[in-house]
């Protein structure tokens, strides 16, 4: 009897926390999330209503039955705790990029300085340096109607990933962007960059950047306005916003094929204040509001805090959900093949059409001339694509681009296809953004075209 009164007591267990999951799930998806990834959480709501359903029903059955199920359960749960450990112990299943990239930098004697973000700012603050995380003007297209930052925090210590073994650490210019505040008060400006992460230099240090890159190459002035996570449109706003400031003579827009049109732009057009770019002489005078755009961004870093303090309580404490095991099952399960990359009835071309337009329009109105920039990613080479032009709707891409009158620069024809190792481009050969000299062959690239046109 004292045994059925501890089966029992471990259905009631495996009950309660099934509907405690289950709320949790409500609460991360659409509490935390805002409903942004239901496809991702729908799942778990699976997994724990039929949680719920099994062990209500268990606890109905003859309790010799009730007996042998929940020691089933048992040992299901302690061979499944078993195995995460020694995943966890040996290294097996760890397809987190963080962790293939420290082995691979202990593989070639690379020191890599394994503090998350987190550690990294609380060190600098307590050396004095009031420093911030990248901020990301996609992250806040939910929280203002009618007042959209996309840049940073000015005159910041600004703290980015780590890719390369050094975290990416720059100081943010007049308008919270990564470059040196002097470049602003150049008389002329030959060059801006307009981008995503690409383009702001994700991965390495200030200078390293492709902007960093033509300046020391050209030995003239570059700006660079990239953000990581930008697409079209917030592109479009960006150039809107700065680029009339400066009249650069160059404009380049760096086109990252991995996500503009099929993630990016699809969220972008959703927000009503980022459509209003595509109205003639819509403005949100950002360049005379930096003090507003420091205010907002410095109260949405408090909450940003808080966040990532207990993502990395999540992180630390992975192994309670299994995560290796899971991420095993998830590396047999995903891959980013060749045949899930042609997405056109997802890409709104006409808009896209219309964006390029705006800003080649844009830059002719000071007397600036608009160069399309191709961008490819790491999969392009890591799966030895033959099609490169099918690959990404990339003849797509560069049809259109033509049609619009605009010089196309194709990085992945002028840099990486007849690269000896083109892997080598990218922080130790692994997925992520190009490494230092990754930048500085696009900027070479972007020169020599430039000179041809």
């Amino acid at each position: 009897m004292k045994n059925y009164k501890f089966v029992t007591m471990m259905t009631w267990f495996f009950l309660m926390t099934s509907v405690l999951l289950l709320i949790y799930t409500y609460y991360r998806a659409e509490v935390v999330l805002q409903g942004a990834r239901d496809a991702m959480y729908l799942k778990y709501y699976l997994i724990f209503l039929v949680g719920i359903f099994f062990f209500g029903g268990v606890l109905w059955l003859q309790k010799e039955i009730q007996a042998y199920i929940i020691t089933l359960v048992i040992s299901a749960l302690v061979g499944l705790y078993l195995v995460e450990v020694g995943l966890t112990f040996f290294g097996l299943g760890q397809t987190d990029i963080r962790n293939l990239r420290i082995q691979a930098a202990a593989e070639t004697f690379v020191e890599f300085d394994q503090d998350t973000k987190l550690e990294v700012l609380e060190n600098l603050a307590s050396q004095g340096v009031n420093a911030v995380p990248e901020i990301f003007p996609r992250d806040l297209l939910d929280m203002y109607e009618e007042f959209l930052p996309l840049s940073g925090v000015s005159f910041k210590t600004t703290v980015g990933p780590n890719e390369t073994g050094r975290r990416m650490i720059y100081q943010s210019d007049r308008y919270g962007f990564n470059n040196p505040d002097f470049e602003w008060d150049v008389e002329r400006v030959e060059w801006l960059l307009i981008g995503d992460s690409f383009a702001e230099g994700m991965a390495v240090m200030q200078g390293q950047d492709i902007a960093g890159q033509l300046r020391d190459i050209s030995q003239l002035s570059a700006i660079n306005l990239g953000r990581a996570g930008n697409g079209p449109l917030i592109e479009l706003a960006t150039m809107t916003e700065y680029a009339g400031a400066v009249k650069p003579r160059k404009i380049l827009w760096l086109f990252y094929e991995g996500n503009d049109l099929t993630r990016n732009l699809p969220i972008e057009k959703e927000n009503p204040l980022l459509m209003r770019y595509m109205q003639d002489g819509f403005s949100q005078n950002l360049v005379n509001r930096q003090k507003e755009i420091d205010d907002k961004l410095s109260k949405y870093l408090l909450e940003a805090h808080s966040h990532a303090q207990s993502q990395e309580r999540l992180y630390k404490t992975r192994w309670i959900r299994l995560h290796g095991i899971r991420k095993l099952i998830g590396s047999f399960n995903n891959s980013d093949s060749n045949t899930n990359t042609n997405t056109n009835s997802q890409i709104d071309y006409p808009l896209f059409i219309k964006i390029l337009t705006k800003a080649k329009a844009n830059a002719e109105a000071w007397g600036g001339k608009l160069y399309f920039v191709y961008l490819p990613k790491y999969s392009r080479y890591s799966e030895k694509v033959i099609a490169h032009d099918n690959y990404y709707n990339k003849s797509n891409v560069i049809e259109i681009v033509k049609k619009l009158n605009l010089p196309v620069i194709d990085i992945h024809q002028e840099v990486f296809s007849d690269h000896p190792d083109p892997l080598s481009l990218f922080p130790f050969s692994l997925s992520g953004h190009y490494n230092s000299d990754g930048y500085r062959e696009v900027a070479k690239a972007i020169i020599k075209n430039i000179q041809k046109y």
